[in-house]
């Protein structure tokens, strides 16, 4: 944001909202995912049998 010196660019949610769209698809409760998690502070990891990452 401009306040903070910084630019704002729409790519930096765009890979965010590429895995919203994935979860939509494959999770049974995309607001609860098995399969494509997320690893905080790293991205993201896709857990094929459903497991905990």
């Amino acid at each position: 944001n401009l306040a903070r010196g910084r630019e704002y660019s729409a790519m930096e949610r765009s890979i965010d909202v590429q895995i919203s769209r994935l979860r939509r698809m494959v999770e049974e409760d995309p607001a609860h995912p098995r399969y494509i998690q997320t690893v905080w502070g790293l991205g993201y990891v896709f857990v094929p049998d459903g497991s905990k990452a």
